[in-house]
């Protein structure tokens, strides 16, 4: 006799319990990153938590027509922007991984 209490169907459970595996998954990842992250930063024997990342400042001028000018800054042509060695931001520094990836976008005026 089935159970006429149980309210979900079996995929809904399923889609369910994977969504809260993936939730689990997530806090576990990030509760692990930020205690890594916070060693290293206690003990710097372990490795550098953070670091900076050297890029060249390039700045899009929209001009006439719909074109774009790039052109390097004038007043600070390079500079090193700090950034943190791990999966997720933390103490308001963004992932190594992911400042490295943007350090060639140009800088929109």
């Amino acid at each position: 006799m089935p159970d006429t209490t149980d309210r979900y169907s079996p995929g809904a459970r399923l889609i369910l319990r994977i969504a809260a595996s993936l939730t689990l998954l997530f806090f576990i990842t990030y509760a692990v990153d930020l205690t890594w992250y916070h060693a290293r930063l206690a003990v710097p024997r372990l490795g550098a938590a953070n670091s900076s990342v050297h890029h060249v400042r390039l700045l899009a001028i929209p001009d006439k027509g719909n074109k774009i000018e790039y052109q390097i800054d004038a007043v600070q042509p390079e500079e090193d922007v700090p950034c943190s060695r791990t999966l997720f931001p933390h103490r308001g520094l963004n992932p190594c991984w992911y400042v490295s990836r943007h350090a060639k976008d140009p800088i929109r005026m």
